[in-house]
């Protein structure tokens, strides 16, 4: 099993990761962010824009836009990367996207009408709410992607993106994967496939400090049941599914306490060639992680 890893850090991402989220709120109570960050966007933002973001049926041209950021000569400057892909037919778009893309996704017949909805909203968003983003966090990200680049020179690519997203990559098919940092989605990871590529987006360390992780992780293992979780994962892979059946609590409640020991890095996820089928392990290297996070507290 190999794949070959890349860095890919672009302002136009972290754009749309932000509008993603408002967009679907999904895991907001997991997230830095906070559950009254929609509240706060909302009260920031034209009643046009909200309505036309209301509007909006799905994302599925946003959710393609990563590949095509990736080709972009411009995927550093939000503005330059609007006019690239404005400037592009129907026919250029499908011809870049469509080789990417297995048999069960199909593009839509109005590939232009959707970019160019895709862009007016986007440029609203970036207008109204991204460009008044601390440009301290702009630069964190493309410091960490740098630092990234770096590391592929030394440690493995498994251990790089193990390190960086608790993600384990198993499945054979898979030739390239393109590690992302990102703010908004911390403490969380990502990952979308298209054919034999995994798109990761992994949480950058911003304004972190040992105190509050120590806090974190020692509320994480303040339960009983995320602790009957951990033996249990720490005994080999589960499914989602095995691990309801082994533990015997609702779906709901197993997705809730695993979305909290991942948002703390006390798991790993296994990614294997199964289709939609992750497993999950306890991360062993946890223990020492939080004895450094203490011992630096301490002293």
């Amino acid at each position: 099993m190999s794949y070959e890893l890349k860095i890919l850090s672009s302002p136009v991402y972290e754009l749309l990761l932000s509008f993603s989220l408002y967009k679907r709120q999904t895991f907001m109570k997991y997230l830095e962010l906070g559950s009254n960050w929609p509240e706060e966007i909302d009260a920031s933002i034209s009643p046009e824009l909200k309505e036309a973001i209301k509007l909006k049926e799905n994302l599925f041209f946003e959710d393609l836009m990563v590949l095509l950021i990736e080709q972009s000569p411009a995927q550093n400057n939000i503005k330059s990367f609007f006019d690239w892909l404005a400037s592009m037919s129907a026919g250029e778009i499908y011809e870049r996207l469509a080789p990417l893309l297995d048999d069960k996704k199909t593009l839509p017949t109005d590939l232009s009408l959707q970019r160019d909805n895709s862009i007016a909203i986007l440029k609203a968003w970036n207008e109204q709410y991204f460009q008044h983003l601390d440009h301290e966090i702009l630069e964190r990200l493309k410091q960490d992607a740098e630092e990234k680049v770096d590391e592929i020179e030394t440690y493995s690519a498994k251990d790089i993106i193990n390190q960086s997203s608790r993600f384990i990559i198993e499945a054979d098919k898979i030739t390239s994967v393109c590690l992302i940092p990102a703010f908004h989605f911390q403490p969380m990871s990502l990952v979308d496939q298209f054919r034999d590529k995994l798109y990761i987006t992994y949480p950058i360390k911003y304004n972190q400090n040992a105190f509050n992780e120590v806090l974190k992780i020692t509320k994480a293992l303040g339960d009983e049941r995320r602790l009957r979780i951990l033996q249990l994962l720490s005994r080999g892979t589960y499914t989602f599914t095995g691990i309801v059946s082994e533990i015997g609590m609702a779906k709901g409640n197993i997705h809730h306490h695993l979305s909290i020991l991942r948002g703390v890095g006390l798991l790993d996820i296994h990614i294997s060639d199964e289709p939609n089928t992750y497993f999950y392990s306890t991360n062993k290297g946890f223990t020492s992680h939080l004895k450094k996070k203490v011992d630096l507290l301490l002293t």
